[in-house]
C-alpha cells in the first residue's frame, strides 16, 4: 500500500467530494457496459455471445439437458452480458454464480421436479449472513435460468 502515492491515487483530487452517480457510477453503455443489464438472458443475447461481429462463430455456448446455460469461464459471461473486461463486476458476483454453477452441475432433479409440479425451485443457502447484504445482485441467478424456472427471494431470519 503506497498511502495515497499510487499510479491511479494520483488522478484522485481528494479535496473534491464527489458521489456514486458523479464518475463512481458504473454503466450500462453497450460500448463499455461495466454492468449487466436487469433482464433475462435472450437467445438473441446468446447468439450475439456465440458470433462475433464477422458473424463466424466463435464461441460455443450450449445447454444442458435442462435448458440451463453452460458457462465455462467469466469470459463467456461478460459476453454473454455485454461486459466490459474491465468491468469489476465479478467481484460482486462470485457468490451468486456460484450458485448458479451449482444449479447447472447438480440440480437436474430440483429443476425437473420444480418444471414438473410447477412451483418455485427452492435454494437453501448456510452461513451467507454478509452475502444476503447484496440480495440483489442474487436477481443475476433468475436472469441466467430459462423462463420457465420461477425465482423468487426468500429470507428467513
Amino acid at each position: 500500500w503506497s498511502g495515497g502515492l499510487g499510479g491511479s491515487a494520483r488522478h484522485v483530487d481528494a479535496s473534491v467530494r464527489r458521489n456514486y452517480e458523479h464518475g463512481f457510477g458504473l454503466c450500462h453503455d453497450s460500448d463499455n457496459g461495466m454492468i449487466p443489464l436487469e433482464r433475462k438472458v435472450t437467445e438473441e443475447d446468446i447468439s450475439q455471445c456465440c458470433h462475433g461481429k464477422d458473424g463466424k462463430e466463435n464461441t460455443v455456448l450450449k445447454r444442458d439437458e435442462c435448458g440451463l446455460l453452460n458457462l465455462e469461464s467469466w469470459e463467456i459471461y461478460y459476453k454473454l452480458r455485454g461486459i466490459s473486461l474491465k468491468s469489476p463486476v465479478a467481484l460482486l458476483l462470485s457468490y451468486p454464480l456460484t450458485v448458479y454453477y451449482a444449479i447447472q452441475k447438480y440440480g437436474a432433479v430440483p429443476v425437473t421436479v420444480s418444471r414438473m409440479l410447477r412451483r418455485h425451485m427452492r435454494v437453501h443457502v448456510v452461513g451467507v449472513e454478509k452475502e444476503m447484504n447484496f440480495l440483489d445482485l442474487f436477481k443475476e441467478v433468475g436472469y441466467l435460468l430459462p423462463e420457465d424456472l420461477n425465482v423468487s427471494e426468500k429470507v428467513k431470519q
